[in-house]
């Protein structure tokens, strides 16, 4: 089971936040040999979706950082959105770590 983590994007901006990624009884993933997937959507459903970029902060301690620049966030409109953080480990095995919603606040100075 995903650790559930909101998150806010304001729009215009750059947006970095440093996540721990743990298993589902709470001991952190060494990422070490993982590939790290983050996707944000308008909703569960929708066809389009935007990538975060991703690295590797500390492998064995589990932190990694999930990224976008202002010309991505000014090309989302403000609400809800749901997103989520996947590893892939050497052997294909796919797991969903973090999920949870983002909230987009709107721009005032562009």
């Amino acid at each position: 089971m995903a650790t559930i983590q909101n998150i806010t994007i304001d729009q215009d901006c750059d947006y970095t936040e440093t996540l721990t990624v743990k298993d589902s009884t709470g001991t952190v993933v060494d990422l070490s040999n993982e590939t790290i997937t983050a996707t944000l959507r308008k909703t569960h459903l929708a066809s389009s979706s935007t990538s975060f970029t991703t690295a590797k902060v500390s492998a064995t301690d589990g932190t990694c950082s999930i990224t976008l620049t202002d010309t991505v966030t000014s090309a989302l409109s403000e609400g809800q959105y749901v997103w989520d953080l996947t590893t892939t480990d050497s052997s294909g095995l796919i797991t969903r770590r973090i999920e949870g919603r983002a909230t987009i606040t709107p721009s005032v100075s562009r």
